[in-house]
């Protein structure tokens, strides 16, 4: 029997482990924090591990986990490329099956397209009125470039250690957002509204990241959209529905 490997960060990744969970087949799920952890369902074949993990804490851990007959499977967020990058070279140098789970991108033009956040920063440091940042914690620093901190509105996750690292950053405490998303272009309109935003800067999130809702949510709010557009994928990936279909047919 196998023993699935499930690094999880998205929706996909939590349907991911149900699907095992549902088969009864016993496998690891691993999430960058805590409250990773915590959104998942309690589930009897699942056992779950929290924490960020370098080159080196993958490479090892598959390497001292071969004998259990692993496969990797990488439910990452689409914009957690080294991670990817990590999971894919260590599954590469041990001869582990790797699968890349993607989130197809809904984005068919549309705002304005910015190859990274600091090209979006940059354009945004020329403007002015409000902003609604919806893309995650992890590089809100980035931002700090456009200048004038009292412009921008973080929506994050609630999790008191985030909101410790934005303080930090020297975002007001009276900006911070603190939601579990996806959400509804009611949702995402009103909050606009509510901030005077002027801006949405999002990631192409695609539709179980609720980008649909947020590009919706910005024309009806009259706010200009700014994407971060994805980082290059270095495999093939696959549709949660068609990796179901792999599993099934090539390890059940």
């Amino acid at each position: 029997m196998i023993r699935p490997l499930i690094f999880a960060g998205t929706t996909e990744g939590r349907q991911t482990a149900v699907f095992f969970n549902d088969n009864k087949i016993e496998s690891d799920v691993y999430t960058a924090t805590e409250y990773g952890v915590q959104v998942l369902p309690e589930m009897e074949y699942i056992k779950t591990h929290a924490g960020r993990l370098t080159y080196d804490d993958v490479n090892n851990l598959i390497k001292s986990r071969k004998h259990e007959n692993i496969i990797i499977i990488d439910a990452t967020h689409p914009y957690a490329a080294q991670i990817s990058e990590n999971l894919y070279k260590s599954a590469e140098n041990n001869n582990v099956d790797y699968y890349r789970l993607l989130r197809p991108s809904t984005y068919t033009g549309g705002g304005i397209l910015f190859e990274s956040i600091e090209k979006a920063a940059e354009y945004l440091k020329t403007t002015s009125g409000n902003i609604l940042l919806a893309t995650g914690s992890k590089e809100l620093a980035k931002y700090k470039e456009i200048g004038d901190m009292t412009r921008l509105f973080p929506r994050v996750l609630p999790d008191e250690h985030v909101i410790k690292k934005i303080l930090d950053l020297g975002y007001p405490l009276k900006n911070i957002i603190c939601m579990q998303g996806p959400f509804s272009t009611e949702m995402n309109t009103a909050v606009l509204k509510h901030i005077n935003g002027k801006y949405l800067v999002t990631k192409d999130t695609g539709k179980t990241g609720g980008f649909d809702e947020k590009l919706e949510a910005a024309k009806l709010a009259e706010a200009e959209l700014i994407i971060i557009g994805r980082p290059e994928e270095q495999s093939k990936g696959y549709t949660f529905e068609e990796l179901k279909n792999i599993i099934k047919e090539k390890y059940l």
